[in-house]
């Protein structure tokens, strides 16, 4: 699996290079679009797409028999209760297709994020670095190893009820640097992205195994055995907006893909 997950990272760091002269705007249009596409595509493979058909024209009847005898009671109280039996026949073919298409969208919604989620830290801003660890001693012992283009500008702030000590950098050329966290004889070692531009950023690192390697893609977990609890780059939020309307890139990747799946399933011949 983790193989698999290497070579996922590869397909999206070409994809994105091959795109990097757009802006990112229009990378998630696009990514929005072949998510479109590749839903539609699974959904007429997996789906019983003639039932899924059936129960929707059941439902638009059941609605049809609510307003055309909404003068009869009990007509419409057994047209309530067969919408209902027909709803859930309904959700029982769609689930189906969207279990299947759970996977692939935890694995997408992993790159996209460690992509649009956040940007990266400007040239001569300063930025904090935190750390949490398993036990208080190990405070005492922390230290950090940066190169030259980055510098510690304040001393280290030391927080030994939450065991965590936060650091102060300033990055000062651009670029893609590797900070050393040393403590206790172990070395934890950190990429900081410094510019502008899309960049694949790990905003915060932590203990685990499979499922952090998939919803976190930019760095690898920290070891399970290991004195550190958790690393954050205070990486700043990216945010996407229309005149004055702004929002994170979910909200405009999810309205863009239903938007395409309504203008191309008649195209691609498939009921959602």
């Amino acid at each position: 699996m983790t193989r698999l997950l290497g070579w996922i990272d590869k397909v999206f760091d070409v994809s994105f290079w091959l795109m990097h002269p757009l802006p990112p705007f229009v990378i998630l249009a696009v990514f929005s679009l072949l998510t479109s596409v590749a839903s539609l595509l699974m959904l007429r493979w997996v789906s019983n797409q003639k039932e899924l058909r059936r129960a929707k024209d059941l439902i638009g009847a059941r609605i049809l028999e609510v307003r055309l005898f909404s003068d009869q009671p009990r007509v419409v109280t057994q047209a309530y209760v067969s919408l209902i039996g027909d709803t859930v026949l309904y959700l029982r073919y769609a689930l189906t297709p969207l279990l299947v298409l759970a996977v692939p969208f935890l694995l997408l919604f992993g790159q996209l994020e460690t992509r649009f989620g956040h940007a990266p830290i400007e040239p001569a801003r300063d930025f904090l670095l935190s750390a949490t660890f398993r036990t208080p001693d190990s405070l005492a012992t922390a230290a950090l190893k940066l190169p030259p283009e980055i510098v510690e500008i304040a001393p280290p702030v030391h927080i030994p009820f939450t065991r965590e000590i936060d650091w102060e950098l300033l990055g000062q050329r651009p670029g893609i640097y590797n900070v050393a966290l040393l403590v206790q004889g172990n070395t934890v070692s950190n990429c900081v992205v410094i510019g502008n531009g899309l960049a694949q950023l790990a905003a915060e690192r932590t203990r685990g195994g499979l499922w952090q390697r998939i919803v976190n893609p930019g760095e690898c977990p920290l070891p399970p055995d290991g004195t550190v609890d958790h690393v954050g780059i205070q990486y700043p939020l990216r945010f996407y907006g229309i005149g004055s309307w702004e929002a994170g890139w979910l909200l405009p990747y999810v309205a863009m893909i239903l938007v395409g799946v309504l203008l191309l399933k008649k195209w691609f011949r498939v009921e959602v």
